[in-house]
């Protein structure tokens, strides 16, 4: 059986408190794993950025394999994203109830705002999110 990792790929604590000046340890409450919290924390942010990027750009990509600008646009991703979820809460995983409004919001209003525009810019810039869906020629072309 392969043990569970906890540790994020890309950012880690140190790397969001170097770019926020912000301890994830002294941000995020106490839970019962309180000293991996921040880095729990982080793969969940990083994991799901990741499936959404392959979700909404129609591929898979081997996330490995990036160039460094791409790496630095994900990081910077990562990160506004987990500010954004600090402030907001993980609206990828809500049901769709706003208490706040006493009413139902739909699925495609909380695809829509699931995502932080700064995150999506820094994912778009670095082309690791576009609607692209590329044909690319499955037989030889013939006259």
């Amino acid at each position: 059986m392969t043990e569970f990792v906890t540790a994020p790929r890309f950012v880690t604590p140190n790397d969001y408190f170097n770019y926020t000046g912000q301890d994830l340890n002294k941000i995020l409450r106490a839970n019962e794993n309180d000293s991996n919290k921040a880095n729990l924390f982080l793969k969940n942010v990083e994991e799901d950025l990741m499936f959404r990027v392959d979700h909404l750009s129609f591929r898979l990509y081997r996330w490995e394999n990036l160039t460094d600008y791409q790496l630095e646009c994900l990081r910077r991703a990562i990160i506004k994203q987990a500010e954004y979820v600090i402030r907001n809460s993980d609206i990828m995983t809500d049901s769709g109830y706003d208490v706040e409004k006493g009413k139902i919001i739909s699925r495609s209003e909380l695809e829509e705002i699931a995502l932080c525009v700064p995150a999506k810019d820094a994912l778009q810039t670095c082309g690791l999110l576009n609607h692209v869906i590329r044909n690319y020629r499955r037989y030889p072309r013939s006259l």
